[in-house]
């Protein structure tokens, strides 16, 4: 069956992350997305390559599109690729600041050209404010946004590019905005997504401030600002926080606990929740038992509850507790390492990682489409194409004639295979 964007014409100027598994999402769905590659490739061809011009990374973003490879800089391939721009539904782009006016690549020139069009660019930080042109990664945001797992030790980066995936996930969310709104009104649009919002997002249970229960915050910021100078270490940091926030017993209800046999993971921080796991485990919590009774050390409390209720689950194995609690209704699970994932009997069965086949590194296991539709599903078609794969094909749809190809590939200002 046809996808639900079969017929929609995207090109991408999509680097590392982002702006390409926005771009693959709408491959996935139908749409026929030409990515615009330097003559090098994107960069994650070459990251941890695994044969010369094939990285992982670089499979995990970009499958079902055609790769056209490029010289941007030469005036009449510049010219032919903005008039392919010009007969697009949709642009996704990751620009460097500046490099898409020199193009003629901007959104205000090409939709004074088509009027219809979307175009999605994934900034940094966004188009405004003193940050607006700085250049931006994941661990780089993870670092400015505070969505790190802080140690005595010190900040550790998240163990995956979260922020990264997540503002691709939004960029394509808006996308299918944008194409709802242009069938009522004829128009197309910009839209924004910043990494930095996206790490938002990711921390939208505490990105807020509550006046009546949230006044510790202004004085923790206050003791942030001399705290380092001053010689406090990553332990003195995390102590004063630990010591201003309000506390309640969370971490023995939501998290990961030992078992005989490995960790179960275990979120049960509604109150029914707690009073069942309470009586499944076999041990009581008067602060979550009496409602209005507070220990008089919420640290000590917490910590002692905390090594009983750990020691009662080491006399049994995960897949018993999980059965035990499970039954009761709460939620929970065996703790497994990613490496598990690729053979875990619910992953498959569901359809969540797919088999595909590599024109030059042969057969690949990759996460499937994340959302399933009756009617128009989402399709990983083909694997990633080859650097250069499509670029003489696309550059005759862009209207060029075949001698006019051959002579931009003989002074090497495009890359055919």
């Amino acid at each position: 069956m046809p996808g639900p964007f079969s017929g929609l014409r995207v090109i991408e100027f999509g680097r590392f992350i982002a702006a390409p598994y926005c771009g693959q999402l709408l491959a996935d769905g139908g749409a026929d997305v030409i990515k615009v590659e330097s003559l090098d490739g994107d960069e994650t061809r070459r990251n941890g390559a695994i044969v010369p011009g094939e990285g992982r990374q670089f499979l995990n973003k970009n499958r079902g599109k055609r790769s056209l490879a490029v010289d941007l800089s030469d005036p009449e391939v510049s010219a032919a690729v903005r008039a392919l721009v010009l007969k697009m539904d949709v642009v996704v782009a990751n620009f460097r600041p500046g490099q898409a006016r020199r193009h003629g690549l901007d959104y205000e020139s090409l939709s004074r050209a088509n009027p219809r069009l979307i175009y999605a660019e994934n900034t940094a930080y966004g188009r405004s404010g003193p940050m607006a042109d700085a250049p931006g990664m994941d661990v780089v945001l993870a670092g400015y946004s505070g969505l790190l797992n802080i140690t005595a030790d010190g900040p550790m980066p998240p163990p995956e590019p979260i922020i990264d995936y997540t503002a691709g996930l939004l960029l394509a969310w808006g996308v299918s905005t944008a194409l709802y709104t242009r069938e009522r009104t004829g128009k197309g649009q910009r839209l924004d997504v910043a990494l930095l919002q996206a790490a938002l997002v990711l921390q939208n249970n505490h990105i807020n401030h509550i006046d009546v229960i949230d006044n510790w915050r202004e004085e923790f910021v206050e003791y942030l600002k001399h705290a380092f100078a001053g010689g406090a270490s990553w332990a003195d940091v995390l102590a004063k926080r630990d010591e201003l926030q309000p506390h309640v017993p969370a971490r023995v209800y939501y998290g990961f606990l030992r078992t005989s046999d490995g960790m179960i993971s275990i979120a049960a921080m509604a109150r029914p929740l707690r009073m069942k796991m309470m009586e499944v485990v076999g041990f009581d919590d008067r602060w979550s038992r009496e409602p209005g009774w507070e220990p008089e050390d919420a640290r000590a409390y917490t910590a002692a509850l905390y090594g009983t209720v750990e020691e009662i689950l080491r006399t049994d194995t995960t897949e018993n507790w999980h059965r035990k609690l499970s039954s009761a209704g709460i939620p929970c699970g065996p703790m497994r390492l990613r490496e598990q994932l690729l053979d875990d009997e619910q992953v498959r069965e569901n359809g969540f990682v797919v088999r595909m086949e590599h024109a030059t590194l042969g057969g690949l296991t990759v996460v499937a489409p994340p959302v399933a539709f009756s009617e128009t599903p989402l399709t990983a078609s083909t694997a990633s194409p080859q650097l250069g794969q499509h670029t003489r094909e696309v550059l005759l749809e862009s209207g060029l004639d075949a001698g006019t190809v051959d002579r931009l590939a003989a002074r090497g200002a495009i890359r055919t295979p």
